[in-house]
């Protein structure tokens, strides 16, 4: 099957309701609009979620392989080996998993799809004729091409009297952009703070070793010197695989990247509504806010092709 029709077959598994972009549509060419949008929406936060998981079970697999390891090493626990080699197949098998549930390339394939079709619902509802493949960005149109070909197969939109898209376009895409903002640097703190915590650890855990070294140099002794140092050296092992964690979970998340996508977003919303407030609704204006709004999908596309789950050791 194409990928077109893989997403039709998803849509038709689906066991959750789907989404609406708005309630109580009645035009048949918008309600076409609205529920392949539904659809694609529920799967992509679906398999969001998945591919979410997966990089978690990742993550956690690849960090117990250096403990297991920086143990077997350093503590001198030889049966460790043996779950290293267990980890390591499991973590292959896992990102066999992932492969054929095809997870990421679905979340993000399906969010552009989404995303796309709702600039096509608010454009035309404003009543404005042009249809979003004449002003889809090339990136989208060689990249993903089922997407064009799937916005091609929607049947035309007739509308009688033209809405206003303020309230339900500008207004509440805004909202959705601030609030999305505060998730998300809500998780690069969380993820900075491991980073600040182990950085402070490994680096006390270097100070004391330097002075553990002084004062054996300076008076030798019975202690068992050796035991010290791969204590020392278990702890920094430990810290640097908690580094481990953080970059191949949160740091598959491009956290930095969509909280100044959201930023931007949500100033060009703001700037929008002032305009529109002043000066009112015009076809050119929202013309150029649907292209910026499709640019700002296509580059969140980019770079999410970029956070495959990978296996990390």
């Amino acid at each position: 099957m194409n990928k077109k029709e893989i997403f039709y077959q998803d849509k038709n598994n689906c066991k959750t309701p789907f989404t609406h972009i708005e309630e109580g549509i009645t035009n048949p060419s918008l309600k076409a609009i609205d529920e392949i949008y539904g659809a694609a929406d529920v799967l992509s936060i679906e398999n969001a979620k998945k591919h979410q998981k997966i990089l978690l079970i990742l993550s956690v697999f690849g960090t117990l392989i250096t403990l297991a390891f920086l143990l077997y090493d350093e503590a001198e626990l030889h049966g460790l080996i043996l779950a290293c080699i267990i980890m390591i197949i499991f973590l292959f098998m896992i990102r066999r998993i992932a492969y054929n549930l095809d997870c990421h390339r679905k979340y993000i394939e399906y969010r552009v799809l989404a995303e796309t079709l709702r600039v096509q619902y608010f454009l035309s509802i404003a009543g404005i004729k042009t249809q979003i493949t004449d002003i889809l960005p090339w990136f989208i149109k060689k990249g993903i091409p089922w997407i064009e070909e799937m916005l091609l197969t929607l049947p035309a939109v007739e509308i009688g009297e033209k809405k206003s898209i303020l309230k339900c376009w500008i207004q509440d895409q805004k909202a959705y952009h601030d609030s999305a903002v505060i998730k998300s640097e809500k998780m690069k703190k969380r993820n900075n703070n491991v980073k600040y915590v182990v950085t402070a650890i490994t680096i006390i855990a270097y100070i004391v070793t330097l002075i553990f070294e002084l004062f054996i140099y300076n008076n030798p002794s019975d202690i068992d010197a050796n035991i010290i140092r791969a204590i020392l050296k278990i702890i920094v092992g430990t810290m640097s695989a908690m580094t481990i964690f953080t970059s191949s979970f949160y740091g598959k998340m491009s956290l930095t990247n969509i909280i100044e996508d959201h930023k931007r977003m949500s100033s060009l919303y703001e700037k929008t509504e002032n305009e529109i407030l002043q000066h009112g609704e015009n076809e050119e204006e929202l013309l150029e806010l649907a292209r910026e709004c499709l640019i700002e999908n296509s580059a969140w596309y980019s770079y999410q092709t970029k956070n495959k789950p990978d296996i990390i050791i």
